[in-house]
């Protein structure tokens, strides 16, 4: 999708040589455009527009890497007290680093699975005690290297290849990888043994053949569960090629080393992705699920809870430039956020295409070409001195979107619908809680600044 050119914010300075400006709106509306009436020239501004929020179940996303580029991808658990159980589970494919592997008359040793933590992506309370678990995929599925793979998406298990009990991650503390001087946070998972002999006793083509050798494999899931409240979700950066792959250690049969040899598989290449499931049931947020939202809102990572938003009357207030429009949401204290459960880092604003694809708006389309950031459009939660207290909160621009909703007067309601997500869906965990645009304190709205043309 391209973005629309952005609304020059000369644009009224140029209407005020060329016409007389004069707004009359013969259409009586609920949201105060009576405001707007027998205004000349200048900028007015109007924060009474009405709005109407739903708390909606996100979509399913895509959350494949089958190109190997993700910076990391998701595992673990929240007890959420205000959005209930969150699980992430996480599927991958590895392959031989090497292509011309051979192991005859070879007996295994040991198998270790390493895996690097990406500190970025971690959510939750990382001291508490987490027990981590790999499994395979079971007989007669498979993960296919080819396929997108999307957040509902769930492949049976059998066998228990490794499991960690007691951990407790330490993603920002680097250590040393084996007796080199190279560091950096990762976790180590002892694998079966039995797992590591059946790679050995493998044909030389199933070996260097990828498909082959994956559709033996199956894949394997990595899952993680803490021993508390709220848990946490870990992040691992699987691409990273030197702390994150699977180690075979193993002898030949009439070998005279006393060191055992060893074989590496990567995670690079081969397709990988997260698997995420959600239960709100007796939380807070269960209330608020599938209804029009008064006083609190619920926006949650990890395709879990999104807004609906619909502003019924925009296309009333024909005969408007949009100077700016800009979405306000404050957070809502004290529950909103917690120290182990900080705010979403990103909100983005998304609409239906004409296929039915959800897309971002324009505004955030913009951002992203000319700054490679949200930057210009905003969503990032910023504190504020407000009545004596400090709040959070986040400012979302929809100037060119809102200007297409006015110039719309079908008054179609799929026409003046937007979402509120978290960014990035597929790789978040982040959730927060707001004021709706009912709340006693600070009610969610939709503030314009405009230009009256005739």
């Amino acid at each position: 999708m391209r973005p629309s050119p952005p609304i020059p914010y000369v644009f009224a300075a140029l209407a005020l040589l060329s016409v007389t400006l004069l707004f009359h709106c013969a259409k009586p509306t609920e949201f105060g455009a009576d405001l707007l009436e027998n205004e000349r020239g200048e900028f007015q501004h109007t924060d009474t527009l009405t709005l109407r929020v739903f708390v909606e179940r996100e979509d399913s996303v895509e959350t494949s890497d089958r190109t190997s580029t993700s910076a990391y991808l998701l595992c673990g658990q929240l007890q959420d007290p205000n959005f209930g159980r969150t699980t992430a589970a996480l599927y991958t494919l590895f392959r031989p680093s090497d292509l011309n592997l051979r192991f005859r008359n070879a007996l295994v040793d040991s198998v270790v699975l390493f895996l690097r933590y990406a500190a970025e992506g971690f959510y939750g309370d990382t001291f508490q005690p987490q027990t981590v678990r790999v499994h395979r995929v079971a007989s007669g599925h498979r993960l296919h290297w080819d396929q997108p793979y999307y957040s509902h998406q769930v492949l049976p298990v059998d066998e228990l290849l490794g499991e960690v009990s007691n951990l407790r991650p330490q993603p920002r503390t680097n250590v040393p990888l084996f007796d080199t001087i190279e560091k950096g946070p990762y976790l180590r998972i002892p694998l079966s043994t039995g797992f590591g002999q059946e790679i050995l006793d493998m044909d030389s083509l199933s070996l260097t053949a990828d498909t082959l050798f994956w559709e033996k494999i199956r894949g394997l899931r990595i899952t993680a569960a803490a021993q508390g409240i709220p848990g946490a979700i870990m992040a691992f950066d699987l691409n990273n090629r030197g702390f994150s792959f699977i180690r075979l250690y193993f002898k030949y049969v009439d070998d005279t080393l006393t060191t055992s040899r060893t074989a590496d598989f990567s995670f690079l290449g081969g397709n990988k992705y997260n698997y995420f499931e959600h239960d709100y049931a007796g939380s807070p947020a269960e209330g608020y699920i599938g209804r029009e939202a008064q006083d609190l809102l619920f926006v949650q990572g990890l395709a879990g809870l999104r807004l609906r938003l619909e502003v019924p009357y925009a296309h009333l207030l024909d005969n408007i430039a949009v100077n700016k429009a800009e979405l306000e949401f404050t957070v809502a204290q004290p529950f909103g956020t917690t120290a182990t459960l900080p705010p979403v880092s990103q909100l983005v604003l998304t609409e239906r295409s004409a296929n039915g694809v959800r897309t971002l708006i324009s505004d955030a389309i913009y951002s992203l070409n000319i700054f490679n950031d949200f930057s210009r459009f905003g969503g990032s939660p910023r504190k504020y001195s407000e009545g004596g207290q400090t709040v959070e909160r986040y400012r979302l621009t929809l100037t060119q979107r809102f200007q297409a909703m006015v110039d719309n007067t079908s008054g179609g309601i799929d026409a003046q619908t937007l979402y509120v997500n978290a960014f990035p869906q597929g790789r978040s965990a982040h959730r927060v809680i707001l004021h709706g645009p009912k709340s006693a304190t600070f009610p969610a709205k939709l503030t314009l600044k405009y230009t009256v043309i005739r």
